[in-house]
């Protein structure tokens, strides 16, 4: 199977490459932005590499040739106050489509494209896929209409159409400022976290069991539609932090509520049931928490994954 992956230097895809090498079955076609760089030193599987801009997505399906599944995880704007931003969201809403329906009219009869617990809104309840959609960020309301349409162009089309809406993933090469990755570097160094009260319900996915979870969709033909990607154990925030401070055996102060780092989010609790993730994949999450912490605080010092 050719899978054609956009948005191949982000965080999922970076792995996604990473881990497809030893699928015997999986080939890789990697779409990037004119000019950027992947680095494939040590790999050893024939990729091959397409240069295009979102913009022109349009083009996608005969710059990337012939496949049996496309992924699209090129997105711009994912994080803070960008994910309010209509221009933006709306300019990765037009672009994702154009890819979709480029590569459909290519022969592709997978298409997947990264969902969001943003497509949920503000829940405090269990989240199953059956959920009604309440986005309240417009980086939600456009990660809707994605699924919505991607959903209907391959009914149409007769294609498969699978949308992993992830919650938490974490792992190394992760963004730096998110929670996970600022407890390590500071406890890595003993220093002092101050955070919020952390009492908001979470669950956290490591990066490597999501992907296997994706790969078990993909070759399962009766696999469709959205799936949660978490653990489906959440908790409370602040017992995630203490595990990194177990982890990590540091000596850190980790004071919670912080006067400075009151708690602003549009979205309290994350409690995603992934019955169905389990049941179609045939999956289960194999790292935990804690040795997931001390993979990623690895890459601190040995660097993140082979593919960089």
């Amino acid at each position: 199977m050719r899978v054609t992956i956009a948005g191949a230097g982000s965080f999922i895809g970076k792995r996604i490459v990473a881990m497809a090498e030893h699928q015997q079955d999986m080939d890789l076609t990697l779409v990037l932005r004119k000019g950027s760089f992947i680095n494939l030193a040590g790999y050893s599987k024939d990729v091959k590499l397409v240069e295009c801009n979102m913009e022109d997505y349009a083009e996608l399906g005969k710059k990337a040739g012939k496949g049996e599944c496309f992924i699209d995880l090129s997105w711009m704007g994912s994080r803070g106050t960008d994910r309010q931003d209509q221009a933006i969201q709306r300019f990765n809403y037009e672009c994702s489509m154009k890819a979709m329906k480029s590569m459909a009219n290519a022969g592709y009869r997978i298409l997947i494209s990264a969902g969001s617990q943003a497509e949920y809104g503000q829940c405090n309840a269990v989240i199953t896929e059956e959920t009604p959609l309440k986005p309240n960020t417009e980086y939600g309301k456009y990660k809707v209409q994605i699924y919505q349409e991607t959903a209907e162009l391959c009914m149409k089309a007769g294609i498969r159409f699978i949308e992993p809406r992830y919650f938490s993933l974490y792992g190394p090469g992760d963004y730096s400022k998110t929670l996970i990755m600022g407890c390590i570097e500071k406890m890595r160094k003993n220093m002092v976290c101050e955070l919020n009260e952390c009492t908001q319900l979470w669950d956290y996915l490591y990066i490597d069991d999501a992907i296997e979870a994706l790969f078990a969709l993909c070759r399962n033909e009766k696999a469709t539609g959205a799936y949660n990607f978490a653990t489906g154990e959440y908790r409370m925030l602040r017992e995630f932090v203490m595990d990194i401070h177990k982890a990590l055996r540091s000596e850190s102060f980790v004071q919670f509520g912080s006067p400075g780092n009151t708690f602003k989010g549009l979205i309290i609790n994350l409690q995603p049931s992934v019955d169905k993730l389990k049941r179609d994949a045939s999956w289960s999450p194999e790292t935990s928490f804690i040795d997931g912490i001390r993979k990623t605080a690895q890459s601190f010092v040995t660097g993140a994954f082979p593919i960089s």
